[in-house]
């Protein structure tokens, strides 16, 4: 399909080309490919043999000083779902740096690029709390079926027409729990003991992190296939466990909390 609607994003010195498509933003893939340094006919055979990425696949020419140009392009929405994907374990060391660097900021920067009209679109999003029990449907239904996290997420998007979960209307909340197949638990309704259990798991939580991230590199001297798994769990878990920890600040505002009970005093320190 031809398309002329052509921008270009600046991401650390290198460009990332946007086109529109039925207006909605899309990225040539071969260029992305080229700046981090994979084998784009490589990449391409991985998004074509992908159920998830390959629906979301695109062709589109548009016009340069050149002639035509035909790109190879994925949504915006697919783009940490591919990045995710590559193994940063598997790669040559000379760009693993950059793949890392591409896989931690480059969806925030295409995101931040059309944020104002996403914004317009939808002015009355989820919390901070809703937006973590989002993410906790979500891996209880990855753990419940063997789906891919981010299959699930792409699944979420188009069913609820999103760009990223945190876009999800408030009013459709509970409708995507129910679509997760999630169990609904309102924070607001917590006590004090179980915030409590709470701030104890996220102490555990972040204590076993960052045991992972210690281990991790060890994994990859010994070659072990267990790395990249762990590379992942203590990136990806560092956000997790930190947003648990915004959480339960913010519910002891307004739980009434024993600080004189022993379980209280002995986990404080870790919220202070």
């Amino acid at each position: 399909m031809s398309n002329t609607k052509l921008e270009t994003i600046q991401f650390h010195n290198q460009q990332l080309i946007v086109l529109n498509y039925k207006n909605k933003p899309y990225i040539a893939m071969k260029p992305v490919c080229e700046n981090i340094g994979l084998d784009w006919a490589a990449q391409l055979k991985r998004i074509k043999r992908h159920q998830v990425l390959s629906s979301g696949m695109v062709m589109m020419t548009t016009p340069s000083k050149q002639g035509l140009q035909e790109y190879v392009c994925l949504p915006i929405s697919m783009i940490n779902g591919w990045l995710f994907g590559i193994e940063t374990s598997r790669v040559k060391p000379e760009i693993r740096a950059t793949l890392e660097q591409y896989q931690l900021e480059c969806f925030d920067v295409l995101y931040n690029h059309f944020m104002p009209k996403v914004a317009q679109q939808y002015p009355h999003t989820i919390s901070l709390e809703q937006q973590q029990q989002i993410k906790q449907a979500v891996n209880e239904r990855s753990y419940r079926t063997g789906e891919h996290y981010q299959a699930i997420y792409t699944k979420l998007y188009e069913q609820f027409k999103i760009p990223r979960y945190q876009d999800l209307p408030l009013n459709q909340f509970d409708n995507a729990i129910e679509f997760l197949g999630g169990l609904l638990i309102k924070p607001e309704a917590l006590t004090g003991d179980e915030l409590c259990d709470f701030a104890w798991l996220y102490k555990a939580a972040e204590h076993m992190r960052r045991e992972i991230e210690e281990i991790e590199p060890a994994l990859r001297v010994l070659k072990s296939e267990k790395a990249s798994l762990y590379y992942t769990m203590s990136r990806e878990y560092r956000n997790l466990t930190q947003l648990c920890k915004k959480i339960v600040q913010s519910k002891m505002k307004s739980t009434q909390i024993n600080k004189n009970d022993l379980s209280w005093q002995r986990v404080l320190p870790y919220f202070q």
